[in-house]
């Protein structure tokens, strides 16, 4: 198979695309023509393009149903344990079941992306933390539903349709990993893996009553997860178990300076100093003030474990989500739209696959992009040529003075504290495309959360109560590789402050407080 050739219709429109002089671009026919040539040579160095597609492995569709009230799984692998992994398997996540979000291969497992553009799309491998945790022994039972593409906090854009809190079904779940977190709260799994490029694990554990980790940025290998811009982009895990958090880390990540995770988690919290980050309250307009208040009482009960608690400050915190905008929105044009999932000047891996699949559909099928898409694609395209790049240039070097701020109120404390999202789960809108063109539903809860996508600080969703029947997450921020230390506080305070009782038609267990 050849490059396929280019008509001189192209080179018009790209002089036209880039206000560049056509006759000199059509003259530089010969030159560009010497470049498909060697773009030639490196398709014949790579042999045989690998199939975007893979034969499928034996799964069945599920989502929606009575096992499924809450639109919540996509597909059920029909044997979920096919290498002998499982009870009698070895490594630290044995006989723990698994979902694993639809934006992360799972060989043989149709991987949409919750959109209709990559309906049909199926990975030829896994992802490296899904081959990692089967490697561990974990029990890989399905995929769940996300949002369209996963541009979006909630969890109304999903193709397959809303996925509803098992808390209120009337209510958002929380996303872009919705599935991942009602799964887990609802007792269908013990782990849900997730992305999280601006709070998409910790969103939909706050709403949804469990933990929800971000890890350390590179902490997890990202090989193998759709990409939406790859310096925000981590993988994440949801759990009603603290102690899970160090077992699903000792399998999927390399552990800091060589001390395994579960050594680290096994040190007390006595003595430690907790900061309460006033930048993570109040939010003008979006901030419920009874969560604020629970989120303060329930930092201030930290003292019960033994630790100290102060006050702290972030100041350039109140504009993360400002900061966020700009790198996540020009970063994903280049990654997602640009160079189709693939992303530029890293040292990879790079999915042709993938790079396939997307490509493909967006050329033949631009009208199955969703309006999240479309409203990511257009804001990028306009306000970077607008600005030629300059504003997100003044958000990098403005990420970097918050990196540092957060650093140096990490050396005067142990952990921060602020609410996880500053409300409670909104209700799902009745039109859920025109809730995306006239309002913030997608996007007004990650005031705190993307602050930490920009920093690279490990960020932990803990329950830590309920205000009118809901659940309300407290995070919890560490330094960089201090992951095991933010899920030791989580256990404790678990066992001796809150302990989640699980939604009401799924409740084992009962409040601590």
């Amino acid at each position: 198979m050849s490059i396929a050739d280019f008509t001189d219709d192209d080179l018009a429109a790209v002089a036209d695309h880039w206000g560049l002089d056509p006759v000199l671009v059509g003259r530089l026919r010969p030159a560009v023509d010497r470049m498909r040539e060697t773009y030639e040579r490196v398709y014949a160095l790579a042999g045989e393009d690998p199939s975007p597609h893979a034969p499928p492995v034996a799964s069945t569709f599920a989502n929606r149903g009575p096992e499924d009230p809450h639109g919540a799984w996509l597909y059920r692998l029909d044997d979920p344990a096919p290498d002998g992994s499982g009870p009698h398997g070895p490594g630290p996540l044995a006989g723990r079941t698994v979902t694993v979000k639809e934006s992360v291969a799972v060989r043989g497992v149709p991987m949409p992306l919750g959109s209709r553009l990559m309906a049909g799309f199926v990975p030829a491998s896994d992802a490296a933390v899904v081959g990692r945790v089967r490697a561990a022994g974990a029990v890989v039972l399905g995929t769940s539903v996300c949002e369209d593409l996963c541009y979006s906090g909630s969890s109304f854009t999903s193709v397959h349709g809303p996925v509803t809190n098992p808390w209120d079904p009337a209510r958002a779940a929380g996303g872009s990993s919705s599935g991942a977190a009602v799964l887990v709260a609802t007792g269908a799994a013990d782990l849900g893996i997730g992305t999280d490029h601006g709070g998409s694990v910790r969103n939909p554990a706050a709403w949804c009553g469990v933990l929800g980790l971000k890890p350390t940025y590179g902490a997890v290998d990202y090989d193998g997860a759709m990409p939406t811009e790859r310096t925000l982009d981590h993988i994440g895990v949801l759990t009603r178990d603290a102690s899970s958090l160090p077992a699903f880390l000792d399998a999927a990540a390399d552990p800091p300076d060589g001390e395994p995770y579960a050594t680290a988690f096994a040190r007390g919290v006595t003595g430690l100093r907790a900061g309460i980050v006033a930048e993570g309250f109040g939010w003008p307009g979006r901030s419920d003030p009874r969560v604020d208040a629970l989120v303060r009482e329930s930092a201030h009960a930290l003292q019960r474990l033994g630790m100290a608690v102060r006050d702290a400050t972030v100041p350039l915190h109140r504009h993360g989500r400002d900061l966020h905008l700009p790198i996540s929105l020009e970063g994903g044009l280049t990654t997602v739209f640009g160079s189709r999932l693939q992303g530029d000047n890293h040292t990879g891996p790079y999915h042709p696959g993938f790079a396939t699949a997307f490509g493909e559909a967006l050329a033949r099928r631009p009208e199955d992009l969703a309006v999240g898409g479309v409203l990511a694609l257009t804001g990028a395209s306009v306000l970077r040529d607008a600005t030629h790049s300059r504003v997100a240039a003044h958000a990098q070097r403005l990420r970097r003075v918050l990196r540092r701020q957060v650093d140096e109120a990490l050396r005067e404390n142990d952990v921060l504290v602020m609410p996880t999202v500053p409300m409670l789960p909104h209700l799902l809108p009745a039109d859920p495309r025109e809730a995306v063109i006239t309002t913030d539903l997608p996007f007004e809860m990650h005031d705190n959360n993307c602050v930490y996508n920009l920093t690279g600080h490990p960020a932990l969703s803990v329950p830590c109560g309920l205000v009118d029947g809901l659940p309300v997450g407290m995070l919890l921020i560490g330094r960089h590789g201090e992951d095991a230390r933010l899920a030791r506080i989580a256990a404790e305070f678990g066992d001796r402050v809150f302990h989640c009782p699980g939604p009401p038609d799924h409740r084992t267990t009962r409040s601590a407080r």
